[in-house]
């Protein structure tokens, strides 16, 4: 990491409920925010539906024009790039009539590097470069992975990566406290067996921590594949292996797991927060990092409060 580093930041968090973030002027209010606190990037999330307008380029086109017009937009009120896109081949699609498409199945493969496309167009043409996907199902639906499955896995992500590659967008793989990824051998296993030329790995540090691997040590392990960097800090790890059970999703996350946990992500530099940012950030800056660092705040009651949170931790703290 040489001079300034490149500061993003994930928007999914202004969109907790389906309805409440479908406006052009609460797009704007919350873009406003997010270069006001010195966040020149964005992140957006791949999703489906009228409820979700900035899911899709297409959806994007419709209700500012054109991908064009939205990118004007973004670079007056102060926003450079979309800097990343985050996809899940899993979820339902819609606007291709899919109900999800699986990586572990070779015959999803072409299918899935299709559907990314217009994804990898978009980042093209607004200075992007990284297309973060979620490289495994969730653990619960898996069960343990052999070393035929994630192979399988791996030359599909070897595909998507074929096809992005044209347009300068690497895929990254990132690995959620849920997903089947998030285990320290299969982790080895994909990075093995995909090619370093065309996939990567986004370290987030909340989500390793959660399912209990340390973000530092996976960094100091993978440190020729990290290109894509999620800062976001937990109170949790979960020992009880609540994110192996049925419908985790639901059952952990959002109801909270046994614990009756209110919110499993807050804001870096949160009293109590689990991730030694500091020593990230040591080895970041010797390995000069060239990449983004995206901020994100999941499950927070109160957006934009937590984007300048995490803003004057970048600033005052990290000294990024």
């Amino acid at each position: 990491m040489t001079g300034t580093a490149r500061l993003g930041y994930a928007i999914n968090q202004w969109k907790p409920n389906f309805d409440d973030f479908t406006r052009r002027e609460q797009h704007v209010r919350a873009l406003k925010v997010i270069a006001a606190c010195g966040f020149t990037g964005i992140e957006l999330r791949a999703g489906t539906g009228r409820w979700d307008p900035l899911g899709r380029p297409a959806s994007i086109a419709a209700n500012y024009g054109s991908a064009a017009a939205f990118i004007q937009l973004l670079r007056q009120i102060g926003i450079e790039a979309v800097c990343s896109w985050y996809f899940d081949p899993g979820e339902p699609i819609g606007e291709e009539l899919s109900p999800g498409r699986s990586v572990l199945d070779a015959a999803d493969h072409k299918a899935i590097a299709e559907s990314v496309k217009p994804f990898t167009e978009f980042l093209a043409l607004s200075g992007g470069s990284r297309l973060v996907v979620r490289p495994l199902p969730s653990a619960w639906q898996t069960g343990e992975l052999g070393a035929g499955a994630l192979a399988t896995a791996a030359d599909g992500w070897n595909q998507v990566g074929a096809a992005t590659a044209g347009l300068g967008v690497r895929v990254s793989l990132h690995a959620d406290c849920l997903s089947a990824a998030a285990d320290a051998s299969a982790l080895d296993a994909l990075l093995e067996d995909t090619d370093p030329a065309l996939v990567g790995l986004t370290l987030d540090t909340a989500e390793l921590t959660l399912a209990g691997l340390d973000p530092v040590a996976v960094y100091r392990r993978h440190r020729d594949r990290v290109d894509h960097v999620h800062l976001k800090d937990t109170h949790h790890v979960d020992e009880a292996g609540e994110r192996l059970r049925p419908h985790a999703e639901a059952a952990m996350l959002q109801a909270g797991g046994a614990r009756g946990i209110d919110r499993w992500f807050c804001e870096c530099g949160t009293p109590g927060g689990l991730v030694d940012f500091p020593a990230l950030l040591h080895e970041l800056r010797a390995d000069h990092y060239p990449g983004w660092l995206v901020f994100e705040s999941e499950q927070t009651p109160n957006p934009a409060r937590s984007v300048m949170l995490n803003g004057w931790y970048a600033r005052q703290v990290l000294r990024l």
